[in-house]
């Protein structure tokens, strides 16, 4: 049988969060509300109700683009290419072919809501026209594939369109299908895990392409309007501040601190730091902030509550091919393993079988060389006082 590869992220339980805080990553030049970031080959983007701005020094210092008053409302890149989407005084999307340092106007002539981007093509949203359109051909010519106005996120070849519920295509519009009903504003997916925020403060998380949910996040009243996931890592932002999940999304815990009652309208993860944008009209000094990403993530500062029990979470993609992670939570130190079961009970891989601290884990199964099928994953744990755990959790290998 292939040695299957094995990859631990282990968090740290060491961290001093006490004096953690976000960190100014304006230089006084931005101005206005920020509504969308970007990064490309090393150079920033800020976006919002001035003009679009760009940093070459991780937000150290900034420079503006489009005059004032531009509205470079959303922001995507493809290829070679950055694409801007500006409200005023000219509405449509432009194009930047040099990163950011020249800008072409695109044959898009509506005024843009939303920008999404795959590897050969862009999706965007029109206000005043609402209509979804798509361009193959680096915005020289657009094609409406839907009727509806809304919030995009391209992943593979689906498009996401968050609206008056969640929509999804896989053939490039010629069929839409709405997976989730609720009003939406944000839409993040990573193959079949999708999360969902809507305007009644709440994140839907599916780990089957939408075809069931459950509920990650309520903040009854908070907008959802930011989701940006990174790894297993979910971030959140909504208009009472910024959230983040380090099991994938099963929880949130509030990382705002410093940030006051922002209104998080966009995330980036650049560079091992999180950067974050305000677009609320004035609530705190700056526009963008930034923070290291071991500073958010750390189990010890960001587990306020922190877990007293052991938890196995499910695995991640599911269905996967060919290879998939499993993260889990132990409270105490113990003895563990974590074996796969094919579905007549027999014993595929042993990927645990030692002693482990305290802390949270993760490892990656590889089954390039099994068929598809169903598949069962165990881990049992005893601790030298006693405790014992076993869980197991059903995934799908689908070549």
């Amino acid at each position: 049988m292939k040695k299957f590869a094995l990859l631990f992220f282990i968090i740290s339980l060491s961290f001093n969060s006490l004096n953690a805080q976000w960190i100014s990553a304006d230089d006084s030049n931005i101005g206005g509300d920020i509504m969308a970031l970007l990064e490309y080959n090393g150079v920033l983007y800020a976006g919002g109700t001035a003009f679009l701005f760009r940093s070459s020094d991780q937000g150290n210092s900034w420079t503006g683009y489009f005059g004032p008053l531009a509205f470079a409302w959303t922001l995507a890149k493809s290829g070679s290419n950055v694409y801007c989407g500006i409200s005023y005084p000219t509405q449509g999307i432009y194009k930047s072919t040099n990163n950011g340092l020249d800008w072409n106007q695109t044959s898009f002539a509506f005024q843009p809501m939303s920008l999404a981007a795959g590897d050969t093509f862009i999706v965007a949203t029109g206000i005043g026209n609402p209509h979804v359109f798509i361009t193959t051909d680096e915005g020289q010519s657009w094609s409406p594939i839907s009727n509806t106005v809304g919030y995009l996120f391209v992943s593979g070849n689906r498009i996401y369109l968050a609206s008056s519920g969640l929509n999804v295509t896989s053939d490039f519009g010629a069929n839409w299908i709405t997976i989730h009903n609720d009003p939406g504003i944000s839409v993040v997916a990573d193959d079949s895990i999708i999360f969902f925020g809507t305007q009644n403060g709440k994140i839907y998380r599916s780990t089957n392409y939408g075809q069931s949910w459950e509920t990650a996040f309520n903040k009854p009243g908070a907008y959802v309007y930011s989701l940006y996931k990174y790894g297993q890592y979910v971030f959140a932002g909504t208009d009472s501040g910024f959230y983040v999940s380090t099991n994938n999304g099963q929880s949130f815990i509030n990382k705002n601190d410093n940030l006051g009652q922002s209104r998080i309208k966009a995330i980036l993860v650049y560079n091992n730091y999180v950067f974050v944008a305000n677009g609320n009209y004035g609530a705190v000094p700056v526009s963008v902030w930034k923070r290291p990403l071991t500073e958010i993530v750390s189990v010890k500062e960001q587990n306020k509550n922190q877990l007293n029990s052991y938890l196995l979470s499910q695995n991640y993609p599911n269905p996967f091919n060919p290879s998939t992670k499993i993260s889990w939570h132990s409270p105490e130190g113990s003895w563990q393993t974590l074996k796969v079961f094919d579905v007549l009970g027999n014993e595929i891989a042993t990927l645990i079988n030692e002693y482990k601290p305290a802390g949270t884990y993760e490892v990656t199964w590889d089954a390039e060389l099994l068929p598809s099928g169903v598949y069962f994953y165990r881990m049992e744990a005893s601790s030298p006082v006693g405790q014992t755990f076993s869980e197991t959790k059903k995934m799908i290998l689908m070549k």
